[in-house]
């Protein structure tokens, strides 16, 4: 089968599919910019190659071919120690997640996006967490680390990404 890698640099996104480009777009990322050094909270993309893990959001896609989770009212990303950069459900008041991204309180953004595996493999808590490709917000391009696409290039990335799946992304000032 063929590669599918996803291309990032700056504000331009390209899918390519083995030797072809699928598309090309305009796409938002960290207001503060890319870091080959990311840190919790800095407002910046990561720079690097990273699997794409798997698809989520708060509705079922019509297509996905990577494993999918629907985001519930529990459901949070978690910028906690014990579990620092997972999905976690967690019920309200059963345990302290105010350092956590509640998945729900984002409709537009997360109604379908995709996990990028950045600093998953061997967690470290404070590198950053919660990185995700996902629909743009309703009245900006820029994220808190994420990259954003047109909520129609998401839900085409839904039907046509494979596990195996990469994102690289470039900082365009290097």
């Amino acid at each position: 089968m063929d590669s599918q890698i996803l291309e990032v640099c700056g504000s331009r996104f390209r899918f390519v599919e083995g030797e072809d480009t699928v598309f090309e777009c305009r796409c938002g990322h960290g207001r503060n910019g890319f870091s080959s050094d990311k840190r919790e909270g800095d407002g910046k993309t990561p720079v690097g190659t990273f699997p794409i893990e798997f698809a989520f959001g708060l509705e079922e896609p019509p297509a996905c071919l990577l494993p999918f989770r629907k985001i519930t009212p529990f459901s949070y990303w978690s910028g906690e120690a014990e579990d620092y950069n997972t999905w976690v459900e967690s019920e309200p008041g059963k345990r302290d997640m105010s350092l956590s991204e509640h998945l729900a309180d984002y409709p537009v953004e997360y109604r379908f996006a995709f996990s990028i595996g950045y600093n998953t493999e061997a967690r470290k808590w404070g590198l950053g967490s919660a990185i995700f490709l996902h629909c743009k917000g309703a009245r900006k391009w820029n994220t808190a680390g994420c990259i954003s696409l047109p909520e129609g290039r998401i839900r085409t990335l839904m039907a046509r990404l494979r596990p195996g799946a990469v994102i690289k992304i470039i900082n365009p000032s290097e």
